[in-house]
């Protein structure tokens, strides 16, 4: 193990509230191994509405040119692995990777790596709507074996509405964590074998203490990850 960490490069504020999450993850996951230490992190944190705007209107080329940039940018200040701190933005992974020069490390990989680990090759997935409608999670888990369900109409629009309006917001209620539950029991009884926290956002309503079923929440497991890339000789 390193006696110093390597640094990691950030593109975050996808929201400011996972991004919170994944530095306090970092710097504990650090701590624990090298007392004394923290994370070496570099961060390029946007704003969020522009993002969400960039998002609505589909614009995922100037969103992809965008990140490709800034993680180029991240490279040049040192940084030997990038995170992208969102499920949804790893739709431009590939052309985040193309352009930094260092390793993208893959939230989805991370994923599919626990449910494999886990035994499951079914399981709920539950994220934005861009996330649960567009092929590229699902395809990339079903590469690695894990088959992934989503909500039906209208509950997938109901969810999608709760993270963009409420959750990105910091908004969080009670009838959320019930739209959330209500959520998950449907693909439960659809025949998911767990449940991947597939925005970074969804703990914030929903966490393992809710489900009766193997819970992937992919914020921590992208974290985890991060660390050992950070620790490792």
């Amino acid at each position: 193990m390193r006696t110093s960490p390597r640094r990691i490069g950030l593109l975050g504020g996808i929201t400011w509230h996972s991004t919170l999450e994944y530095e306090r993850l970092l710097h504990e996951g650090v701590a624990a191994a090298l007392p004394g230490s923290s994370a070496d992190l570099l961060i390029r944190h946007y704003e969020w509405a522009a993002i969400e705007s960039a998002q609505a209107a589909g614009d995922w080329d100037g969103l992809a040119a965008t990140f490709g940039r800034d993680a180029r940018w991240l490279a040049d200040g040192g940084a030997e692995a990038i995170l992208i701190c969102a499920n949804t933005m790893h739709l431009v992974a590939d052309q985040v990777q193309e352009a930094a020069g260092v390793p993208v490390i893959h939230i989805v990989d991370e994923v599919a790596a626990a449910a494999r680990t886990a035994g499951l090759s079914r399981v709920a997935l539950l994220g934005t709507g861009f996330t649960m409608r567009m092929p590229f999670y699902r395809e990339r888990l079903a590469a690695r074996g894990v088959e992934a369900l989503v909500p039906d109409e209208p509950r997938l629009s109901e969810v999608h509405a709760l993270i963009y309006d409420g959750l990105a917001r910091g908004v969080v209620d009670d009838a959320g964590r019930a739209l959330m539950r209500q959520a998950a029991d449907e693909l439960f009884a659809a025949g998911a074998q767990g449940l991947i926290a597939g925005c970074t956002e969804i703990p914030m309503v929903l966490t393992a203490d809710d489900v009766d079923a193997p819970y992937l929440d992919a914020l921590a497991l992208h974290a985890d990850a991060a660390v050992r890339f950070a620790l490792a000789g």
